[in-house]
């Protein structure tokens, strides 16, 4: 599935249940879903005991529904997004490498 075709779905499911959120109530279901990801990587790496119900595939995914929403509230389309991005780090390290 390409990224345009996963807004595509996002905005469905959007449309389908009446999701409306504000931006900022978006970037805290990010931020709470990174929270998830992070609890869960502490655990597969041994650093925090917990469970291992968990996948770290199933959180990253969750993150990424989260920012979906988030760019569709915005209207941005994250494949152009992403690729654009690309072309500015191209023959230039991006700066958190």
């Amino acid at each position: 599935m390409r990224i345009s075709e996963a807004q595509e779905y996002v905005m469905g499911i959007i449309k389908k249940y009446g999701i409306k959120r504000e931006p900022l109530a978006s970037l805290a279901g990010i931020l709470e879903e990174l929270g998830e990801l992070s609890s869960v990587m502490l655990v597969k790496e041994g650093f925090k005991t917990g469970s291992l119900d968990e996948d770290i595939d199933y959180k990253l995914a969750e993150v990424f529904f989260e920012l979906l929403k988030l760019a569709v509230e915005y209207n941005i389309d994250l494949e152009i997004a992403f690729t654009k991005a690309i072309k500015r780090w191209e023959g230039n390290s991006p700066r958190w490498i």
